[in-house]
């Protein structure tokens, strides 16, 4: 797999700013050198306006000469949308190389796009040459202008991996410091927009990588494994917070002590807010603790980004439920702002008869007890309906409960399972059965107790307009599997009923909290909501994104400052920026190069312990391996001189970042 670089000749006006930029010089627009009469100054006129219009020596369209990295930099900067970058491409045809040592009898500006004398080793020269300070900044519509010059850009371009993190993590950056050995300089720099660094280490969902470039050429960056190393490596374990210049008078309630509702608070206590976090629960974390088993969280590290919250300043009072401890009319009373973060917590129903019998089990319901109560225990055959994270992660606790055989019924195939390929891995390795294309039509009972379940073969149809194929049945495959207890984990939905009568909150069909979708504001003032309560189930780092922003509109209300004239991070909050290397170049190997698999726990004792850590984390040789397979994106937007070591190219020596 590769990158192609694709120009419309139609729109391109042959300025050579997509060849100047680009970092690893890939394009040429020159003409061949030599002996040759010039045609006249009408003739010589290119479609560049200006001083430059006279220029003999670039061809009509930029050309592909060696391996693109795919970073998109000549695309975006294109002032005319002339350019796309075409993925996933087969077979590489670069222009034609040659010795050409004379101009056209035509003279004047012709299309020499069939001719380079442009090699993968000796690159193009740069039209605008070594004079101008380019930088390339985020162009948010196509019609907008290129705004490439030094001083005009207000914001850099990132790179995807940072474009696809909900909380914006410099993922390159820190990559990057773990091949050098930097440690703790990787952990800084990672747990810099994150309030939950080391939690997301091991169970963030890693949307980061779905977007890495390196996926081209092999499979993406491990990127949030490299986390988790950093975590695991960094010599100063507890973050250092700073803590507000001063404090407000202003208080702030939130309801849900989960990733959305620390994540607010660490904001808001970050401004200087006091908050005071109430949570049902007897522990902090919301699904973080109840939901993720120990054995893939260890609560250890859990709690380091929870008690760094604590001491910023943020109290979290625990079994405190609202209607039961406190109601909320005193919230609203005795608090300047609330916020609502109570999460998405009952499981949706299977729709299928039998489904009322004893045995049948929210998953949910089962993992807060798993996690909660280590004498928790479970008998017989047990399936798991769903392809999830909370699915996986309650098959897994099934049979450390004590089960004697696991079963995952999903109806769709493994490849299409929302739960993360490495959860998928280690389920399989404990020994779990995964049943694909599957679903069940009928809970199966004797006396109001499961006795089975009897399932149907499913087929994928067509892909639909956004590219998903749904399940459909497939008549005469019905079977019936031998099953104790079924594990119901097909989705979540929020439970809006601890609202008194007569709030002013809205509650949408589905049960979500009605919010702005600006301000998240409710319709009660003084009262916002945020995460899995306004929109459904999603991720953890999705949830600490919407905790800040909600932690944005508070501050935002509470000092009657408009919106749009406060910054989603706290003023002090610093994020390092990636900077080149001393000398400005880099060298990137794009020769195919595995990417490192987790090292896993072997043996049954293994699969039945409750709280040992299941993934053992890289050892430092595999993690400096695989952080130097990255691409280094968040260098190539500040367009150095990037060397490519392709397939094709022969090296005797280590290649280093």
């Amino acid at each position: 797999m590769a990158y192609r670089f694709q120009v419309n000749h139609q729109t391109c006006i042959n300025c050579g700013i997509c060849m100047d930029l680009c970092p690893v010089r890939c394009l040429d627009m020159t003409r061949p050198s030599g002996e040759g009469e010039l045609g006249l100054p009408e003739e010589l006129l290119s479609p560049i306006p200006g001083v430059y219009a006279t220029r003999s020596w670039m061809m009509l369209a930029p050309v592909q000469v060696s391996q693109c990295i795919g970073c998109q930099v000549c695309a975006q900067e294109c002032p005319t949308n002339a350019i796309t970058i075409e993925s996933s491409v087969q077979e590489l045809v670069f222009a034609r190389s040659g010795p050409v040592s004379y101009l056209p009898p035509e003279n004047g500006w012709q299309p020499l796009d069939a001719y380079t004398r442009a090699f993968p080793e000796e690159p193009g020269e740069q039209p605008w040459g070594e004079g101008h300070d380019w930088h390339v900044a985020e162009r948010q519509a196509t019609w907008q202008s290129w705004r490439t010059w030094l001083g005009e850009r207000k914001e850099d371009l990132r790179a995807p991996c940072q474009a696809a993190c909900p909380v914006g993590t410099n993922a390159g950056l820190y990559v990057s410091l773990i091949a050098e050995g930097r440690y703790d300089e990787a952990f800084k720099v990672a747990s810099e927009p994150n309030p939950f660094p080391a939690i997301c280490g091991r169970v963030c969902t890693a949307p980061c990588e779905d977007e890495c470039r390196r996926g081209e050429f092999d499979l993406p960056i491990a990127i949030r494994d490299l986390k988790r190393f950093a975590s695991d490596h960094a010599t100063q374990k507890a973050r250092k917070i700073t803590p507000p210049k001063r404090w407000l008078a202003e208080r702030v309630a939130i309801v849900g002590a989960g990733p959305t509702g620390l994540s607010a608070a660490y904001y808001l206590a970050r401004r200087g807010y006091r908050v005071n976090v109430l949570d049902a629960m007897p522990v902090a974390g919301g699904m973080m603790s109840i939901g993720i088993p120990d054995y893939r969280l260890p609560r250890e590290e859990l709690n380091r980004d929870i008690e760094s919250m604590r001491e910023l300043g943020v109290e979290i009072r625990l079994n405190t439920a609202i209607g039961r401890d406190v109601e909320f009319e005193e919230l609203e009373r005795e608090y300047d702002a609330v916020l609502l973060a109570v999460g998405a917590q009952r499981s949706q129903r299977l729709g299928v008869p039998g489904e009322d019998s004893h045995g049948v089990i929210p998953a949910t319901n089962f993992l807060k007890d798993f996690n909660l109560n280590p004498e928790t225990r479970l008998e017989g055959n047990v399936a798991v309906v769903g392809g999830g994270s909370t699915a996986m992660d309650a098959a897994r606790s099934a049979l450390r409960a004590g089960a004697r055989s696991v079963h995952i019924l999903y109806r769709r195939s493994r490849v299409e399972m929302p739960a993360q390929a490495e959860e998928v891995r280690a389920a399989i390795v404990e020994g779990i059965e995964l049943h694909e294309l599957v679903a069940p039509v009928q809970i199966l009972s004797s006396e109001g107790k499961v006795k089975g379940v009897r399932c149907q073969r499913m087929a994928l149809s067509e892909p639909d307009e956004k590219g998903r194929r749904k399940p459909v049945p497939v008549l005469g495959t019905e079977f019936d599997i031998p099953i104790d207890i079924v594990l119901v984990a097909i989705g979540e939905a929020p439970d809006p009923s601890f609202l008194p009568e007569g709030t002013s909150v809205g509650v949408a069909p589905w049960g979500g909290l009605l919010i702005n979708p600006q301000t998240l504001a409710t319709g009660a003032p003084g009262v916002f909501a945020a995460g899995d309560v306004t929109y459904g189930p999603k991720s953890i780092i999705h949830a600490a994104a919407h905790g800040r922003l909600a932690a944005r509109s508070i501050h935002a209300y509470l000092s009657h400052i408009s919106l749009r004239e406060i910054t989603e991070l706290p003023e002090d909050e610093y994020q390092t920026v990636s900077t080149l290397p001393t000398g400005g170049h880099i060298t990137l190997d794009l020769r195919p190069t595995p990417r490192e698999v987790m090292p896993l726990r072997e043996g049954v004792a293994a699969s039945r312990d409750r709280s040992t850590e299941f993934a053992l984390g890289y050892t430092e040789e595999q993690a400096q391996r695989e952080a130097s397979r990255c691409l280094r994106c968040d260098l190539a937007y500040l367009c150095p001189s990037i060397k490519v070591i392709g397939a094709d190219h022969i090296v005797t020596e280590k290649v280093s970042i």
